[in-house]
């Protein structure tokens, strides 16, 4: 089932609450950022795309082990002075307003900040890219520089707690070879 009309309803009626503070410049050929060894992506990539994602993580109460977890992502991506350039959705895929778009993998991840959600490596995945913008060629992305977004912690009560949406923040870096 595909929520991403219903997702993307949602986000922008957050983003009118969440533009607030700078967007890091969106762009082909910056610099890569600094970051631990584990999440480095290979040599010979280029950073293609430098955007920060504003949303929420989304966790649901499980109904058999009556703990918390997660379930998706869902955010929308912005690029130099703020302007919305695409949405960040369950894949995880990252999606493009150019129409392009791709799902990604993990292939290691960091928490420097335990209060926030921890910074990614992924990779894409095979035969996942569609379109023939922006996000066509990516290989790798990273997220970084995370703020919030951290599910409860404990037992939960299904007849009680459902869903929570944790609001977070985070910069999202994309590579092509």
């Amino acid at each position: 089932m595909r929520r991403r009309p219903f997702l993307l309803g949602v986000l922008v009626l957050l983003s009118s609450t969440l533009v607030a503070g700078a967007a890091i410049p969106a762009g082909a050929g910056s610099k890569p950022p600094s970051v631990p060894p584990e999440i480095q992506v290979p040599a010979g990539q280029k950073v293609v795309l430098d955007v920060v994602g504003r949303g929420v993580q989304i966790y649901d109460c499980d109904r058999t082990t009556l703990v918390w977890t997660f379930r998706e992502p869902a955010a929308v991506l912005y690029g130099h002075r703020g302007r919305p350039l695409g949405i960040h959705f369950a894949g995880p895929t990252f999606e493009s307003f150019d129409g392009s778009s791709v799902v990604g993998m993990r292939v290691a991840e960091v928490r420097p900040d335990p209060t926030a959600i921890p910074w990614l490596l992924l990779q894409a995945r095979p035969n996942s890219h569609r379109g023939d913008g922006v996000l066509s060629q990516v290989d790798y992305i990273q997220r970084l520089q995370t703020r919030g977004g951290v599910g409860p912690v404990g037992a939960c009560d299904p007849a009680v707690d459902t869903t929570v949406a944790v609001p977070y923040r985070a910069r999202y870096v994309f590579y092509a070879g």
